[in-house]
Order: C-alpha cells, then sequence, then structure tokens
C-alpha cells in the first residue's frame, strides 16, 4: 500500500471514519438531561443510605460500584426517577473501554457512562455521544487538588474521556467535612492548575440543594484544545458540572 493511501490506525480507533464526517464537538447535552441525572444520583445515594451501605468507609471502586448498578438495574430499568428509564436513556455502563482523542490509548475507563439516545441520521460518534462522570473521594486522604482535580478533572481537560463532548460531570464522595466552596474552588486557583485546567469560570452554584446530603449543583467552564487523529485539532469550551454528596 503506498503512502498516500495508508489507513491511520489512530483514526481508525478514534472514530471508525474520517472525522469531517461527524458533528464535532457533538451538540450540548440539553440541561433537562444533566438535571435527570442529577435526580438519579441523587436517588440512588438514597437507596444506599436506606440500605446501609457504608459510604463513610467503602472504597472509591465500591461506592461507584454500588452507585452503578442501582442507577442501572433498580432505577432505569425499573422506574423511580421521573424521564429516567429505558426509553429515553442507553444502558448505563461502569467501566467502559473508551479511546482517547488523539487514537493513542484504546482502553481508557471513565467511572460512569449515561450514553445517550439520539435522533436517525445524527453525525455523532455513537461510543463517544454520552455524559461521562469521573468520581472521586474528597477527604483528609484524598485532596480536591491532586485526587479530584489532578487525577479526574484534569482526564476532561486532556481529551482522555468525553474528547467529543462539550458537557461532562464531575462526582465527589465528600467526607471530613469537605465542600466545593472552601476546598475545591482555593484548589482549583492554586497554581499552576488554572492554566492546567485551562479555567474560564470557577464553579458556579446553578441548582439550589433538595438533599440535606447533597451541594448544589454547580458548573464551571474550561477551555479545550486537545489533538485528533492525523494532526487534527479539536478546540471549544467544556462545561464540567459538580456534583458533591456526602459520603459521611
Amino acid at each position: 500500500m503506498s503512502p498516500s493511501t495508508s489507513i491511520s490506525l489512530a483514526g481508525f480507533f478514534t472514530t471508525g471514519l474520517d472525522p469531517t464526517d461527524y458533528d464535532l464537538p457533538h451538540p450540548r447535552i440539553d440541561f433537562p438531561v444533566i438535571l435527570i441525572i442529577r435526580q438519579a444520583l441523587l436517588r440512588a445515594f438514597q437507596i444506599l443510605r436506606a440500605n446501609d451501605f457504608p459510604l463513610a468507609t467503602a472504597k472509591e471502586d465500591e461506592v461507584t460500584t454500588a452507585l452503578a448498578n442501582v442507577i442501572e438495574n433498580k432505577l432505569r430499568m425499573a422506574g423511580g426517577v421521573p424521564g429516567f428509564d429505558r426509553h429515553t436513556f442507553d444502558k448505563v455502563i461502569r467501566h467502559a473501554a473508551t479511546t482517547t482523542s488523539d487514537g493513542t490509548r484504546i482502553k481508557k475507563e471513565p467511572d460512569l457512562q449515561f450514553s445517550l439516545k439520539t435522533d436517525d441520521g445524527a453525525r455523532i460518534v455513537s461510543t463517544q455521544f454520552a455524559l461521562f462522570v469521573e468520581a472521586k473521594p474528597v477527604d483528609d486522604t484524598h485532596p480536591s487538588g491532586s485526587d479530584y482535580c489532578d487525577e479526574g478533572l484534569q482526564r476532561f481537560i486532556d481529551g482522555i474521556y468525553a474528547w467529543a463532548m462539550q458537557d461532562v460531570m464531575m462526582l465527589a464522595y465528600a467526607r471530613d467535612g469537605r465542600t466545593i466552596d472552601r476546598h475545591l474552588i482555593p484548589a482549583m486557583k492554586d497554581a499552576p492548575r488554572p492554566t492546567r485546567l485551562a479555567t474560564v469560570s470557577y464553579p458556579t452554584q446553578i441548582v439550589p440543594s433538595v438533599d440535606e446530603h447533597a451541594e448544589p449543583l454547580h458548573v464551571s467552564t474550561h477551555a479545550r484544545r486537545i489533538p485528533l487523529a492525523d494532526d487534527q485539532v479539536l478546540e471549544g469550551q467544556l462545561w464540567v458540572y459538580h456534583s458533591w454528596h456526602s459520603a459521611e
């Protein structure tokens, strides 16, 4: 095969087709959909507490796995949250293997993936069309800066997860009195994170809390310039929803 007709493996693993065959980035997720997912998370935490799940001592993977099972098996399949059902949402996946924006890593695994249904003919990468959620404990041993920001939020900024999307979610299992105002925002403002996270605006409350065990939903915005296959670059703004839940 001549060089002019060679196939880019990176491009193949990223989309399976040329990037010009898609609308990139994909359209924003409607805000009511974000609120439905937020309600599903709140309800799942309520169910775990009612069943005495040890939120205060369980490890990150244990909490996330329990949440995923409740959300998929009890809520999406059986109902319980208005608008969150199998007719509206595809399967909720835990640790689904996904591909980085440039196709160089093909087994990255975001914590939760709320797959979204689309209309026929939508110019989207179906494996990437979802609300991707990265979950992190935030406590004395898991700081807001090094764990939540550097090991979680940074993956969205770098295009490791959700590179085709404009909306993502960070999920916190908050312990030891950790809050967004007193811990997350100062950590995000601590140099060099404003540059690394390409922060445009810091977390701002957009929805009041309806649950005593959860903070109000916040959103921050970030600029992204992420590499695609074949030396192409995708630029745009990223909206990050911060959903913090007490795990004490």
